[in-house]
């Protein structure tokens, strides 16, 4: 209330609003957008249960209930008690609760069932297949591509040594002995 009230009193007029009426400077961002756990959940990290390891290690909340791929808001930008915290960086997913139709939802701690992306909806299970599929695929390019530079390089040193007169025959065919 008060950002719309500054806002008014420098620039005369209600600051730009969302679709809801909401001012876009606190309601303009997903809280998703802005969450420091979002490496989690593009990487297919998630929490199963508030104890576990991923949840001590600061993974994403998403399949414990945390509605911040829905929800917009500024609690990860502006946090509470003067920028000391806010639900996700305490260990606990966002509620929603400055979306429309808050107080009929869900329970707080059932997974969402379709997560909203840039031209499409999917959901946590199938972004950590996509994401280790992608790390799998990424892992088998680096080797095809190391191998590759190796025999590359392999044979212009032979290439190289034969041109200088210092090549071995014997040594390089396993010859000799090794």
């Amino acid at each position: 209330m008060t950002g719309v009230i500054m806002h008014y009193a420098l620039f005369g007029q209600i600051p730009p609003l969302d679709a809801q009426g909401r001012p876009k400077q606190f309601y303009g961002n997903r809280i998703h957008d802005t969450c420091y756990r979002r490496a989690f959940f593009d990487s297919g990290l998630f929490v199963e249960k508030f104890d576990d390891d991923a949840s001590k290690s600061g993974w994403c909340l998403y399949k414990v209930g945390c509605r911040g791929p829905q929800t917009y808001n500024s609690c990860g930008n502006l946090r509470w008690w003067n920028g000391l915290s806010y639900p996700i960086q305490s260990g606990h997913g966002c509620i929603g609760c400055s979306e429309k139709g808050f107080w009929d939802n869900d329970v707080f701690y059932k997974r969402l069932p379709d997560i909203p992306l840039a031209n499409t909806i999917t959901t946590a299970d199938t972004i950590g297949t996509v994401a280790a599929v992608g790390a799998t695929a990424a892992v088998i390019v680096h080797g095809a591509a190391t191998l590759t530079r190796n025999k590359i390089l392999d044979m212009k040193e032979e290439k190289r040594l034969k041109e200088q007169g210092l090549w071995d025959e014997k040594k390089h065919n396993n010859e000799g002995g090794h």
